[in-house]
C-alpha cells in the first residue's frame, strides 16, 4: 500500500466515525445494520479494513449520507472552515460523561481531549481533598456546545463511557450552532439554514436559542435559571475560567444583567451546575487578554 492509499483510507476511516457518532449509533448497532461484526467496523474506523464498493453504498445508507460527505470531499464554506482542530485530541470523539448528582443525572457528549481533562481535575481533586476549603469545580467542553461547570459539593458519582459501549447524546455540527446564534445579524448559507430549519422543527424554536444564546444555572434545591448570556455575565464566567473554577465559600458571581437597572448574583455555593454557551462565550470573550486565563486550557478555545 502507498503512503497515499494509506491516508486516503484513514481519512475515509474518521469520516465513518464521525457521521456514526453524529447520529449516536454505537458500532454494535452499525454492525448490525451492515450484517458485520463490531470487529469490522472498528477495523474500518481505525483504516485496518478496506470498504468495498459495496460495502460503501450500504455505510451510505445506513448512516444517511452520501458517498461525498463518506470520503471527506465535501467542501468548505466560510461559515464551516473553524471546524474541531487536531490539537488535544479535539478531533476525536470519546463518549458520554455520565455525571449523578443530587440534583439529577446529566449526560455530555464529549472528545478525547475533554475525557483527559477530566481525569486529570478528578485526579487533582482526590489529591488536595484534605488541604483546602475551596474546591476547584469540575470543568470542560462539551461537543454540543456546552461550557460546564459542577460543583463537586452536589456529585455523587460520575462516569466516562465509550462510545463503543454507549451512544453519545445527540450533537450537531459546529457551524449550526453558530448559524443559530447569528441568525439575525448574519447571513446563513442555505444549506445550513434548511438544517436549522430541521431542528427548530424538532426541539422548537425556545429550545434552539436556549443552546445557543441562554446559560443555564441549576441550583442544589434542583431550581433551573436560564439567563441571556451578554457582555456582563460573559465577563464573570472569565473570571471563573481564569481562577480555573477555583472557587472560594461564599463567591456570589452576576449571572445576568441590564446594565444600571438590574443585576442578579448567584451564590456559588448554592449552585449544582452551570452550563454556558460554548460559541458565544468565546464570541463575547474573545478580545481579553489571554494572558489572565492562566492555566484555564480547558475552556481555551484553540480552534478560534
Amino acid at each position: 500500500m502507498t503512503a497515499v492509499q494509506l491516508s486516503n483510507r484513514m481519512h475515509v476511516a474518521i469520516c465513518l466515525r464521525e457521521l456514526r457518532t453524529r447520529l449516536g449509533v454505537t458500532q454494535k448497532a452499525l454492525a448490525m445494520d451492515m450484517r458485520t461484526t463490531p470487529k469490522i467496523v472498528s477495523r474500518w474506523e481505525t483504516g485496518k479494513e478496506p470498504l468495498s464498493t459495496e460495502q460503501t453504498k450500504d455505510l451510505c445508507m445506513a448512516l444517511k449520507c452520501t458517498t461525498d460527505q463518506l470520503f471527506g470531499h465535501k467542501k468548505r464554506t466560510g461559515h464551516e472552515l473553524n471546524n474541531y482542530s487536531p490539537n488535544c485530541g479535539e478531533n476525536i470523539r470519546y463518549g458520554t460523561f455520565k455525571i449523578k448528582t443530587t440534583v439529577g443525572t446529566r449526560k455530555y457528549p464529549i472528545n478525547e481531549c475533554a475525557r483527559s481533562l477530566i481525569l486529570g481535575q478528578l485526579k487533582l481533586l482526590y489529591n488536595s481533598r484534605s488541604r483546602n476549603k475551596n474546591r476547584n469545580w469540575i470543568h470542560f467542553l462539551t461537543l454540543n456546545n456546552k461550557i460546564v461547570a459542577v460543583n463537586p459539593n452536589y456529585i455523587q458519582s460520575v462516569e466516562l463511557i465509550g462510545d463503543d459501549v454507549v451512544a453519545m447524546p445527540q450533537y450537531y455540527r459546529p457551524e449550526l450552532y453558530r448559524a443559530f446564534d447569528d441568525w439575525e445579524t448574519t447571513k446563513v448559507p442555505e444549506k445550513v439554514k434548511t438544517e436549522c430549519e430541521i431542528i427548530i422543527a424538532e426541539i422548537g424554536e425556545e429550545e434552539a436559542m436556549r443552546m445557543v444564546s441562554y446559560v443555564r444555572v441549576t441550583y442544589k434545591n434542583g431550581q433551573d435559571e436560564w439567563n441571556f448570556l451578554d457582555d456582563g455575565s460573559a465577563a464573570t464566567f472569565f473570571e471563573l475560567e481564569a481562577a480555573a473554577f477555583n472557587v472560594f465559600p461564599c463567591t456570589f458571581a452576576e449571572v445576568e444583567e441590564e446594565g444600571y437597572y438590574r443585576a442578579r448574583y448567584a451564590n456559588l455555593d448554592h449552585v449544582a451546575v452551570m452550563e454556558v454557551p460554548r460559541d458565544r462565550y468565546h464570541k463575547l470573550t474573545r478580545n481579553r487578554p489571554t494572558a489572565r486565563r492562566g492555566r484555564t486550557t480547558p475552556l481555551s478555545d484553540s480552534s478560534s
